[in-house]
């Protein structure tokens, strides 16, 4: 592939025409379905239905009438999205056409231009091992650009040691002053204990997780007798592949780790999106908008999360 065809207005010019048209024309302009602000002007107040947030409670008119009343409020005309992105070096794998950061940048590209082209701010916080680079939100295609330009940026903003995500959450919950929408786009390869600073910063904010995957990361292949290196601390080993109970027990770690994964996002209160290095980036967006109007429809609020895997970059 041509240098020009990777360029950040290339690449931004590729997708307005092959995935934001079309998906203009399915949302048919509900894009307020796939991101949802918070109002802070009082419309009105109903009874309490089942799967109602419960942080809307009104406990004077509830204390008053004997039964549970929430408020309901105006939503903002603008929104201010904020993009959390993981450039750690494991982001850099993929086993095929599409490493994980390269679904990272096009999945950041749609979302950005999708809500900056409906006048909308947005803003990003760039991390490894700790935050490194922080984009204060604006409007405009020019936006976009310029996040791109830093995602495609060489040498990667990457500091050594294990990414701590737990204390990246933390740091943007300090920065992040506006209700928000906030997108947590990540493989989720950190140090452990992330799951209470998810969970504070989705009390203030409406957040969303994207963890990136590649499927050679579910399933090892016989290959026989390879070296490896933890892109996280660059520790190394050499593995035999054709082992079949390595291969079994491989697996295994995988699934215990995504058990373990779905439960923190479960605890946490937040929506998770799984997406592939393999599938169809208009596909990940249709199939982010089902979920989203099936969650809203539900009126679950943020108390039950929903996970659905979608797909990726192509």
């Amino acid at each position: 592939m041509a240098a020009s065809a990777r360029t950040p207005e290339a690449i931004l010019r590729r997708l307005e025409w092959t995935v934001l048209r079309r998906l203009d024309g399915l949302l048919q302009g509900d894009y307020r379905t796939l991101f949802r602000g918070s109002g802070i002007d009082l419309a009105s107040l109903r009874e309490y239905q089942e799967g109602d947030d419960v942080r809307y409670i009104d406990w004077n008119v509830t204390a008053r009438l004997s039964t549970l009343y929430v408020r309901e409020y105006q939503q903002d005309r603008e929104l201010t999205a904020w993009f959390l992105l993981d450039l750690s070096p494991s982001v850099d794998f993929g086993s095929g056409h599409a490493t994980k950061h390269m679904v990272l940048a096009e999945l950041v590209a749609v979302m950005a231009r999708l809500l900056t082209g409906k006048g909308n701010h947005c803003g990003a916080m760039l991390f490894s091992s700790k935050i490194d680079r922080v984009v204060p939100p604006r409007t405009g295609r020019r936006q976009v650009l310029h996040l791109l330009n830093l995602l495609a940026a060489r040498p990667r903003l990457v500091r050594p040691g294990t990414t701590d995500l737990g204390a990246v959450l933390r740091e943007a919950a300090s920065i992040i002053r506006r209700h928000s929408v906030v997108f947590v786009v990540s493989d989720f390869i950190s140090k452990p204990g992330w799951e209470k600073a998810l969970g504070m910063l989705a009390r203030r904010h409406e957040v969303v997780a994207i963890r990136l995957y590649d499927p050679l990361e579910a399933q090892m292949p016989d290959v026989g007798l390879l070296p490896f290196q933890d892109a996280e601390t660059g520790e190394q080993l050499f593995v035999d592949t054709g082992d079949r109970g390595f291969r079994r027990r491989f697996h295994a770690a995988w699934e215990q780790a995504q058990t373990t994964l779905q439960a923190s996002l479960v605890s946490a209160g937040v929506d998770c999106l799984e997406v592939s290095t393999e599938d169809d980036l208009l596909d990940a967006f249709v199939r982010f908008a089902h979920m989203r109007k099936q969650r809203h429809k539900s009126g679950v609020g943020d108390l039950l999360p929903a996970t659905a895997p979608v797909a990726a970059a192509s």
